[in-house]
């Protein structure tokens, strides 16, 4: 009797342990040094139940109603376009987009559309789901967000239908080395960078607009990487091509010989509390 009362007791506890202390347990974007910026390291809402931080629908941003490019409910804050946070039919986060007006002169390449980057009316838009893009319409209930928190894994939305075109990435450091994303470099308050192919001489219009972060060998963040100077919100962070040596290596020959490339327009996305201790 003693030993099953003990096993009940050991796995009662293991699952309070696993539903109380989720992996990834905070939604930050945007790298920065000033402590007393807003935009830096800015935390996210992750149930609308608690807490929308000024974040609104948008207008025909319910993407569960029929059938859609996206899944998940749409918000923004300000009519910023640049970030744009996913909820589930219960109102707990699910992804992050963001979204380069078409009036700002960014042309993305051709073979990217309909693939990495959506086309919108207005809109050229990347999305990445922290959930499986499956169980987002349904949503997820208060027990799944206390034992998930913002998410399990990333999938990058890769073509025009959410539910299937999608990249999910490796949440080891080990197997995402097993892919074409290469080793970039490491950046502190970052992490360390892989990015998708990338060679001294590949053309410009092959940069795929994302990187992966891993710390400790485990994936914790990302970032939007668009190879344009986009503005004017301050939700981007704007890397020069001289700066980008600190986080490409090895940096495209076409950053400093295409005319077309100034600075990216990143965005780093942060799913974990300890951001500022990323080392690597």
């Amino acid at each position: 009797m003693k030993l099953i009362l003990f096993l009940v007791s050991t796995v009662f506890a293991g699952v309070l342990s696993s539903s109380s202390t989720p992996t990834w347990n905070d939604l930050r974007t945007t790298f920065g040094v000033n402590p007393f910026s807003k935009w830096d390291f800015a935390e996210m809402p992750r149930d609308l139940s608690q807490d929308t931080k000024g974040f609104t629908q948008m207008i025909g941003g319910d993407m569960c109603s029929g059938k859609n490019v996206f899944v998940g409910k749409r918000y923004w804050a300000d009519n910023d376009p640049a970030l744009i946070l996913l909820f589930d039919g219960n109102g707990f986060i699910a992804g992050i987009q963001t979204s380069v007006p078409k009036s700002s002169g960014w042309v993305p390449p051709l073979h990217f559309v309909g693939r990495y980057i959506i086309n919108e009316t207005d809109y050229y838009t990347l999305t990445v789901y922290f959930i499986d893009p499956n169980r987002i319409c349904a949503g997820r209930t208060s027990m799944d967000f206390a034992a998930e928190g913002t998410g399990t894994d990333l999938y990058i939305q890769v073509g025009t239908n959410p539910l299937k075109d999608y990249f999910q990435v490796p949440n080891s450091e080990a197997d995402i080395k097993q892919t074409k994303w290469g080793f970039g470099k490491c950046f502190y308050m970052m992490g360390q960078h892989y990015w998708y192919n990338v060679t001294a001489g590949m053309n410009c219009d092959d940069f795929v607009p994302y990187c992966l972060l891993y710390n400790g060998g485990i994936l914790n963040a990302f970032c939007f990487a668009i190879d344009y100077d986009v503005k004017p919100s301050e939700r981007y962070e704007h890397p020069t091509n001289e700066a980008s040596k600190g986080f490409l290596d090895p940096v495209p020959d076409c950053f400093f010989t295409d005319p077309n490339y100034k600075k990216l327009s990143t965005m780093h996305v942060y799913t974990t509390s300890n951001y500022l201790a990323d080392r690597c």
